[in-house]
């Protein structure tokens, strides 16, 4: 019985080393650097230094052993760029035409053709100055460059008569003017370059699908990807079917190869699914519309288990939207069908609508400028906006029309001047009521004397301060309601009208079908 469970403690200690063993051996293997890789790296960063240190040739055999170790286009690329600036030009068109033989589809294949065509033509051999020929001597003139009849022959001296059997130069042989020449047409030149960085990325497993900062724009590339990205900060996107989604944030630079590798650890919990549509490119919101789309139609993503709903929208067709059932672990495809849309379409543009309001039919529809859809037939539409004069039109649909309305709103006068002019007619008014009852007050008095038997006579001055004050009262009445006529007017006065201007489209779709699926495409009818 010892015996037996000592051999099997032997066999189990025997399962367990071997275990461990391809374990580690794995383990081993996969933090393995691509040795390859590493050196390419070393080799471009030592060219990058030569570069900028203004040793061109130097520079360009580093980038050449860049490439025998990675055979990436862009180091044939840096190598012709190097080439260039070292001013050996043969050798720069011969790496630039072989970047374009290994690279046929580079996203700067033109810029590099039309490079290639300046360098033909710095290297071909200048043409020759054109020739001119001089004009012929008029009948009877001596030939250019020939001594008039009588003159002295060259060199012989004034006075000195010609030596008998001395050599006369035939017509035209002697030299003749110079004849100006046509200026050559400048070289060509080069416009300055620079060299390309490098961004590979890798994965574990490969196959997965890059994106770059967010999954609005859709899938960039799949793992393994190796190219140049713009010189700005990017964050990366992996995901891959049945493992958890990384970022990872990277600066690309035209100096540096930054290599990226992402090991995606498996995901038991979340699900994964895949979204198509009859219409590719529409935008899909899960479970909630305010933050935003989060990618479009093909689109792939984990979810949480659980119920979700998906809402899928694009212009010119109707939003729809699906319940789905996310199980845990667990890959599924949801195909959501969208309808052409029977509506038609209001947008408004124009600077100057920034920030305002469009009401259709006395209803705020958007904050402007904006689209709308609106049902077919007869709307009226209001574009409102603080400090402007409002537009107003009516505007006749039909099924699958858009009009687009440019809107120049013009300013609405300020208001200053009628509160300006409102408190000058209050003051008016006011002293009038004020000098009226100074009048009121002196025809008292001269009816209180009468009254009391008092000796008033017409000479008594209080009669004529009685009519002054009670037509100077009169007068600023009148001041007054004018004044406050024009305060009035101001108060409700237009500037120059809004104006828009109309285009009508007419929407009309027509089946599509590529790599992402079928679908309809738009065809504009203006």
């Amino acid at each position: 019985m010892m015996k037996a469970w000592f051999r099997r403690a032997v066999t189990l200690l025997g399962i367990a080393v071997s275990l461990a063993l391809a374990t580690g051996a794995r383990a081993a293997d996969e933090a393995t650097p691509d040795k390859g890789l590493t050196e390419a790296k070393d080799a471009f960063e030592a060219a990058q230094t030569a570069f900028v240190r203004g040793e061109y040739d130097t520079a360009a055999a580093r980038f050449l052993e860049a490439y025998e170790k990675k055979p990436y286009p862009a180091f044939l690329f840096n190598v012709a760029v190097s080439y260039e600036k070292a001013k050996l030009l043969e050798k720069a068109k011969q790496y630039f035409e072989r970047y374009l033989q290994v690279d046929p589809n580079a996203s700067d294949a033109a810029q590099v053709k039309l490079r290639l065509d300046v360098i033909a033509q710095l290297l071909a051999p200048p043409p020759p100055p054109p020739v001119v020929a001089p004009a012929p001597p008029a009948a009877g003139a001596p030939a250019p460059g020939a001594p008039a009849p009588g003159a002295p022959a060259p060199g012989a001296t004034p006075g000195t008569p010609p030596v008998a059997g001395a050599p006369t130069p035939p017509p035209g042989s002697p030299s003749l003017p110079a004849t100006p020449l046509a200026p050559l047409p400048p070289p060509p030149v080069l416009p300055d370059i620079d060299t390309k960085g490098l961004i590979v990325i890798d994965s574990k497993p490969q196959g997965a699908t890059i994106y770059l900062n967010d999954k609005r724009s859709g899938p960039f590339g799949k793992t393994p990807w190796h190219g140049s990205l713009e010189s700005k900060p990017v964050r990366l996107i992996l995901e891959s079917k049945g493992h958890k989604p990384e970022e990872r944030a990277i600066s690309p630079r035209s100096d540096k190869l930054i290599d990226v590798y992402i090991a995606l650890s498996e995901e038991h919990y979340l699900g994964w699914i895949e979204i198509i549509s009859n219409v590719p490119g529409a935008d899909v919101f899960i479970d909630r519309k305010d933050i935003g789309a989060i990618g479009r139609t093909p689109f792939t993503g984990q979810l949480k288990p659980g119920k979700h709903t998906i809402f899928l929208e694009k212009f010119g067709w109707q939003a729809t939207q699906q319940e789905i059932e996310v199980p845990p672990g667990t890959a599924t495809q949801h195909t959501l069908t969208m309808q052409q849309s029977q509506a038609g379409w209001i947008a408004i543009t124009g600077r100057t609508t920034q920030g305002g309001r469009l009401v259709v039919d006395d209803k705020f529809s958007c904050a402007t400028p904006c689209r709308t859809e609106v049902a077919p037939g007869k709307h009226k539409v209001l574009v409102e906006n603080k400090g402007m004069e409002d537009y107003q039109t009516d505007v006749e649909l039909g099924r699958g029309i858009e009009t687009t309305i440019e809107v120049q709103m013009s300013p609405r006068p300020p208001r200053t001047r009628a509160i300006s002019t409102t408190i000058v007619a209050l003051v008016f008014i006011g002293a009038g009521a004020y000098v009226g009852h100074l009048s009121q007050n002196t025809k008292d008095a001269l009816n209180n004397d009468i009254a009391n038997h008092q000796l008033v006579d017409n000479n008594d001055p209080r009669f004529l301060r009685g009519k002054v004050e009670a037509i100077g009262a009169d007068v600023l009445y009148g001041l007054g309601a004018i004044v406050a006529a024009t305060a009035l007017y101001s108060l409700f006065e237009h500037g120059p009208d809004s104006t828009g201007v109309a285009e009508h489209k007419s929407i009309s779709f027509a089946p599509v079908f590529g790599p992402d699926g079928a679908g309809l495409a738009f065809a504009g009818r203006f």
